[in-house]
């Protein structure tokens, strides 16, 4: 029953703006014909046939039909296929051949916040923030690349920019808490992760599983305790949430609690061997021992390996006690 880990940001959701065909800017001059290659391109591209639309766009290029948006588009479509070395390559050519052109760069720095790589991305978004890109993924994305890279500061900034944008992205809120976690202000995290529970429409339970992780870390245990009961009423199936409350309770002296949480679990089907071994152990340290066998047995039932030692654990306490009947019974459920 480790403390979950807080909110990490190893990630950021790239491509938003990976369906941006520019064939509808352009309608108006481009002649529909059999040799149309950039509208043939994009009508696979639209249905998902991302291999057939490649030779499209590559006639396209050759044929000079909007070449720049034909290599922008292009890299979309390697990016589909998980070519992203292809891709980047298809995005600089973008980015020469219309040097006002911004989205290439964003997508530039998505691909190489992907690979980890965040110096780098932060050239790239950079250059898409001089050439006027404006956006909430934008935003999100430089200061995701400014947290990994350490520059609180400055990720803190593009987070409220993206907040700006939309009050109810819940990563950028989880964020701007981790930049003041990352400076060791839980005190100001809270207040941030309070903030977004006022403020946003859609609220995810990992927002109160972090804001409990900061409770704890403020000694606040009965917070930390209602913060991730709220987290459960949203994610009553999230097990391992469900095991951390349990521990909770057992070190806020509540072990009946734990044991309803447990119970609670292991009803609704997730993680019943995780759950059956946690109640079994609950159990046992209560000196309850036919209720941790029962439990234990479920547990070996499930899959759990650790129960066996649970079973003979049982079995000599019930033997240091006098009690050889017992501890028989139980040592036989291991042959």
């Amino acid at each position: 029953m480790g403390v979950p880990a807080p909110h990490k940001y190893e990630k950021v959701e790239w491509l938003s703006a990976q369906r941006v065909l520019v064939f509808a800017l352009f309608s108006a001059v481009l002649a529909f014909s059999a040799q149309d290659f950039f509208k043939k391109a994009n009508e696979f591209y639209d249905a998902g046939k991302y291999r057939e639309a490649i030779p499209m766009y590559l006639a396209a290029i050759k044929h000079d039909q909007l070449e720049p948006y034909a290599w922008f588009n292009l890299g979309n479509t390697y990016v589909h296929l998980e070519a992203n070395n292809r891709a980047m390559f298809a995005y600089k050519r973008a980015a020469e051949l219309a040097p006002n052109f911004a989205k290439p760069w964003v997508l530039l720095g998505d691909i190489s916040y992907s690979y980890g790589s965040y110096g780098q991305a932060m050239v790239y978004y950079r250059r898409a923030e001089e050439l006027g890109e404006k956006s909430e993924h934008l935003s999100y994305a430089m200061a995701s690349a400014y947290l990994n890279l350490k520059a609180y500061v400055l990720a803190e900034r593009y987070f409220e920019q993206a907040l700006n944008e939309n009050p109810d992205k819940l990563e950028a809120w989880l964020g701007l808490a981790e930049c003041a976690r990352q400076t060791g202000d839980f005190e100001l995290a809270v207040e941030v992760l309070q903030k977004a529970l006022q403020k946003s429409v859609n609220v995810s339970p990992d927002l109160y599983y972090t804001l409990s992780y900061y409770y704890l870390q403020q000694d606040s245990l009965k917070a930390a305790i209602r913060s991730m009961e709220n987290g459960l009423y949203l994610d009553s199936k999230n097990y391992n949430a469900r095991r951390y409350l349990a521990g909770l309770y057992e070190n806020a002296n509540s072990p009946w609690m734990a044991i309803w949480t447990l119970e609670q679990g292991i009803a609704t089907g997730s993680g019943v061997r995780e759950l059956e071994m946690d109640l079994a152990e609950i159990y046992f340290k209560q000196k309850r021992l036919g209720e941790a066998l029962t439990h234990y047995q479920k547990a070996l039932r499930a899959g759990s390996a650790a129960a066996r030692t649970g079973i003979e654990n049982v079995g000599n306490a019930f033997y240091n006690l006098g009690d050889t009947l017992q501890a028989e019974s139980a040592y036989r459920m291991l042959r």
